[in-house]
């Protein structure tokens, strides 16, 4: 298989799966150990659910169209969500996965578990920036500095919050 066929989905499915394994296992310590659940009636309960659960498929979709016509363009993906950040993809589930499932099921421990994801998804997106740095430089090294693997840098949040330069006319 070339890296352009196993970066297809990268290391998505892996990543979904150790995340779901790691949810399950922090909500069956939550059921056995005797810790604090969330305390939010059933509505806010699900209505904060509900918000991670659009803003992850927002971000999974919004990031698609992103990577797709960069793809097609064969550039490094730098516009939409990747303006902010070089995973955004990722990021969704990792946070906004998270934070629905914490919020559903009432976890604090699930919540607290985002830690541990976050450092299980950082080892495994090593080779996938190995190979980006192969493909796209120095390029994709200015990227790295300037955005987040899962979370926006300061950088590209005041780079992103900066007007379009339309001094070209």
């Amino acid at each position: 298989m070339n890296s352009e066929e196993s970066s297809a989905l990268g290391v998505g499915p892996i990543g979904m799966l150790i995340s779901v394994a790691v949810w399950a296992l922090l909500l069956f310590l939550q059921q056995i150990l005797p810790l604090p659940h969330v305390r939010l009636s059933p509505m806010w309960r699900w209505v904060i659910s509900l918000l991670f659960l659009l803003d992850g498929f927002g971000t999974l979709i919004w990031s698609t169209f992103a990577l797709t016509s960069a793809r097609q363009k064969g550039a490094l993906a730098q516009t939409g969500p990747y303006a902010l950040v070089r995973h955004p993809m990722y990021g969704a589930v990792l946070w906004s996965g998270t934070g629905a499932v914490a919020f559903a099921f009432q976890s604090w421990l699930v919540l607290l578990g985002v830690i541990p994801l976050h450092i299980i998804w950082g080892w495994l997106v090593i080779h996938e920036e190995a190979d980006l740095c192969r493909r796209f430089g120095t390029a994709y090294a200015q990227y790295t500095a300037e955005t987040g693997q899962f979370l926006p840098r300061l950088a590209s949040l005041k780079k992103a919050a900066q007007p379009p330069d339309n001094s070209a006319g």
